[in-house]
């Protein structure tokens, strides 16, 4: 049986959704190639489980370096991770490579932070990105001051999370949402904290904590990493050639189409550009490639998002209706990306395609 993610809003809304079961495979030129283990059925725990709620950006101290480093492409070996952290490392490593970014280097201090709210959530039957004080295992109300009170100071960045599945298949599940891809194909970000346990409570059940951003106490790493050259400053997401494509988008929190039952709606299809940049759409479109059936859709943006989370650097195209299985589609995306401190625009375009798997 799939493991199961629970939907809803932070506070608890209670539809469920099936953690991918096939990953679909990069195939583009540079891309790694990789298979999702198959999900497990959530370690015999029967109790409702949680989705991954929207992931929520730190404020930012500013460091002081010139530039952005090069885009990461080998990162030291982590230490001291269990088997489910070590999967999820590594496939947030490989997502972020197959999509022409940089890897992310492991925290040890973020990984403690990490740690500290996958068992508090657990110890408190709570899935939520806020500890309240008091409770049980309380280390600070949001993620960026845990990174603080561990030792690591974060600038930007996000923390994602899910549950009740195994480290790789919810960072896949994590990444075919909106919200959530936006932090993990952030150009920026250069390390990565990661909690996860499989201890169970009522409604919480093996959370899987990711925190993702760069290190506001160093000058040179502070400043973030630019993505591969081979991308020309913009990552699209599926990569190109990509093949398994997951149907449908799963229990994203919040719904992004709110007129919409999320379990309704299609794997979307994105463009993420730097932080420093904001991305408009001129025309963005999917299409079957076999029929030239143009595919129905909503566009998300800053500034349009019902929920007020997209972020400016990010714009994807939600499909309104589940993908049609092992079908190829194309997206052709035409749009300007504007520097916003000094104004300047540029027009962007991309075409790329896909192909679904069977579910």
């Amino acid at each position: 049986m799939d493991s199961l993610i629970e939907a809803g809003s932070p506070a608890g809304h209670a539809t469920r959704r099936c953690v991918l079961r096939t990953l679909f495979r990069a195939v583009a030129g540079a891309a790694l190639a990789s298979t999702l283990h198959a999900c497990g059925g959530g370690g015999g725990v029967t109790a409702p489980e949680p989705p991954p709620p929207a992931p929520t950006p730190a404020p930012s101290p500013s460091p002081t370096p010139s530039a952005p480093i090069a885009a990461q492409m080998t990162v030291p070996t982590p230490v001291g991770y269990d088997a489910e952290r070590l999967a999820a490392f590594n496939r947030l490593n490989e997502i972020r490579l197959s999509a022409g970014l940089g890897m992310v280097a492991q925290s040890t201090a973020m990984d403690q932070a990490a740690q500290a709210h996958a068992d508090w959530m657990v110890a408190n039957d709570l899935f939520s990105h806020q500890e309240q004080a008091g409770t049980p295992g309380f280390v600070a109300t949001d993620w960026p001051l845990r990174d603080e009170a561990f030792g690591y100071v974060p600038v930007g960045g996000a923390e994602v999370m899910a549950a009740s599945g195994h480290g790789s298949a919810e960072v896949d599940a994590l990444v075919n949402g909106v919200y959530h891809r936006a932090g993990i194909l952030a150009f920026e970000p250069v390390d990565v904290g990661i909690g996860w346990t499989g201890e169970a409570a009522t409604h919480v059940a093996t959370p899987l904590v990711i925190d993702i951003t760069r290190p506001g106490t160093d000058t040179v790493r502070g400043w973030g990493q630019a993505p591969q050259d081979r991308i020309a400053g913009a990552a699209v997401w599926p990569v190109n050639g990509a093949s398994g494509v997951p149907l449908r988008l799963g229990a994203e929190s919040p719904n992004p189409v709110p007129a919409q039952d999320v379990l309704s709606l299609g794997t979307p299809v994105s463009v993420t550009v730097r932080e420093t940049a904001a991305i408009s759409a001129i025309s963005f479109e999917l299409k079957n490639v076999a029929t030239g059936a143009t595919v129905p859709t909503q566009l998300l943006r800053s500034g349009s998002d019902p929920n007020m989370l997209a972020l400016r650097s990010f714009v994807a195209l939600i499909p309104l209706n589940a993908l049609s299985p092992d079908t190829t589609y194309m997206a052709m995306f035409t749009g300007t990306v504007t520097e916003v401190q000094r104004g300047e625009s540029m027009v962007l375009s991309r075409s790329w395609s896909f192909t679904t798997g069977m579910k």
